[in-house]
């Protein structure tokens, strides 16, 4: 509170936890608005790509997961190239377990890649937080749609027990190619776009 009773801005909370970003990078996300309007551009074209044709082409991925790379390394030297590996291996290996296990398609794999090469480890993290929970709300009403809610929840506790008890892990990939289908990279787009917002990245 201030002296006049309002309330700190920096003492509000803020809508989700987010993970801690690096502070040595934000000068340069900060400084270059164009990788904020290319990832943008980037989660725009695959959440309307996803819902048209339900994949995200190789055509949308690739050049921007280059991208990534080219622009870090213009702005951060050696620093930015690092940045920018590291981000793009974390933002695959987020979703490579449910790549392999057929719950999603190799470009929504590639799409998180790609912001990863952007945008950097920390963020993509956090945008694979907002994702988890649009994705979640997303899974809600398709089932709700579906009329199968019921079914979605057991198969959400039998995935649960294959992944974290080691228990019949054929089973657990068995789950996820019967769930009904998702466009994920609805959920990845709106997520970055919610994190870009929440996370005050901008």
């Amino acid at each position: 509170m201030d002296s006049a009773g309002r309330e700190c801005i920096a003492c509000q909370p803020a809508l989700l936890p987010v993970f801690k970003k690096d502070k040595k990078v934000k000068p340069f996300l900060a400084t270059n608005g164009h990788i904020l309007v290319s990832v943008a551009a980037l989660v725009c074209l695959a959440m309307y790509s996803d819902l048209r044709w339900r994949k995200i082409p190789n055509c949308l991925t690739l050049p921007a997961i280059a991208l990534g790379f080219v622009l870090n390394f213009a702005g951060n030297g050696w620093n930015g190239l690092l940045f920018a590996s590291l981000g793009f291996l974390v933002g695959m290996g987020l979703l490579i377990l449910p790549y392999l296990m057929g719950g999603m398609g190799g470009g929504d794999v590639k799409l998180m890649g790609a912001l990863g090469s952007l945008l950097g480890s920390h963020a993509v993290l956090n945008v694979f937080l907002y994702t988890s929970l649009i994705g979640g709300i997303i899974a809600v009403a398709v089932a709700v749609a579906n009329r199968s809610l019921i079914e979605m929840l057991k198969r959400i506790v039998l995935f649960m027990k294959c992944v974290f008890l080691f228990q019949a892990p054929a089973t657990g990939a068995a789950v996820f190619k019967k769930s009904p289908s998702m466009p994920y990279g609805v959920a990845i787009g709106a997520g970055t776009l919610l994190y870009l917002v929440a996370g005050k990245i901008v």
